[in-house]
């Protein structure tokens, strides 16, 4: 498959970012059969904490291409330089801003993800994370600070905050938890960047399912083979059950048994992983006054109201009291505008 890349327009100042790339110089990369009439999903790759370049994932974690070929349009920024020049993201307390620069980058993937909706036709319920390590890290922080952006988040050997109580979602989301037993750079259990803890895996996802009301006893869900560097179906599924709306938040943990740092993503990996983000989107808004369930309450809407006045069966009862009338008409126009 032939792959675009399109570098977006300027929308925000260069000057805001101290010196990171701005969101709207990110490049873009689009599936050949791109269609801007067709709402695409987006999916925005956070890389680790890597000395002096981040095209070291182009080989240890290469997603774009099965991006653009399951539909996704990609991007894959760079944090921010340290005094060493390596890149990181300021995710949580203990990894990784060791310089203590403190760069707002829930920010910066904020206006990343406005700058790529401006340019493109972006499915709002279809926006996933998915980062490594330090951009585990991150996108737990931004699980915690921007829950409403995202349908799902997928942390790769990542932890979120030791301390709890500096996560506050405002609303439910979906995570994936990915983590090798065997990790020896972020521990299974748990550990010290420096003198700061970070939490276990199983703490990290437990947090998850506690917050979206899950069961907090994990229920075994398969076995597949994820990771080409580790034997046989290494990696085993865990599912918390029973939560309080399981189609807008979720937890989900892939345990690599005897897995290390650096997972290799099988091509089972790499379906397995699509058919995740194809199937945890986020439900769409509720919207009364949306006759045509186009996320959008306009003229059409209002429209379609005084076409079916006086019907006893239409969508265009909207307050389901078996006529159109009045009342749906100023149901339209209470709720005008979009449904986000």
């Amino acid at each position: 498959m032939t792959l675009l890349c399109i570098c977006l327009f300027p929308v925000l100042s260069h000057a805001q970012w101290d010196g990171q790339v701005p969101p709207e110089d990110v490049p873009v990369y689009v599936p050949a059969d791109y269609d801007p009439d067709v709402p695409m999903p987006l999916l925005v790759f956070l890389h680790g904490y890597v000395p002096l370049t981040t095209a070291w994932y182009d080989i240890l974690l290469p997603l774009q291409e099965d991006a653009n070929a399951q539909g996704y349009i990609f991007a894959k920024p760079d944090g921010s330089q340290d005094g060493l020049g390596e890149f990181y993201w300021n995710a949580t307390d203990a990894c990784c801003d060791m310089w203590g620069n403190e760069p707002d980058h829930v920010g910066y993937l904020l206006a990343l993800v406005d700058a790529i909706e401006s340019n493109y036709n972006i499915d709002p319920d279809r926006i996933h994370l998915i980062g490594h390590s330090n951009g585990g890290f991150m996108c737990h922080r931004m699980a915690c600070e921007a829950s409403g952006r995202f349908a799902s988040v997928v942390s790769i050997a990542g932890a979120m905050w030791n301390d709890q109580s500096l996560c506050q979602p405002t609303d439910p989301i979906h995570v994936l938890q990915i983590h090798g037993t065997l990790d020896p750079v972020i521990w299974w259990l748990g550990g010290l960047i420096g003198l700061t803890p970070y939490p276990g895996v199983n703490t990290t996802i437990e947090y998850w399912a506690q917050q979206h009301g899950c069961s907090t006893e994990a229920t075994f869900a398969g076995s597949m083979d994820l990771d080409w560097l580790v034997w046989f179906d290494e990696t085993n599924r865990w599912i918390y059950e029973g939560c309080d709306d399981p189609s807008a938040g979720s937890a989900e943990l892939w345990e690599i048994f005897g897995g290390l740092h650096f997972p290799s993503f099988t091509d089972e990996g790499i379906e397995a992983l699509f058919d995740y983000l194809d199937t945890h989107v986020r439900p769409p808004a509720a919207c009364p006054g949306d006759v045509n369930a186009d996320q959008e309450v306009d003229v059409t809407d209002l429209l379609a109201v005084i076409s079916d006045w006086g019907s006893s069966a239409s969508p265009a009862d909207i307050n389901d009291d078996g006529i159109v009338d009045v009342t749906d008409l100023l149901a339209v126009i209470s709720s005008w505008g979009s449904c986000r």
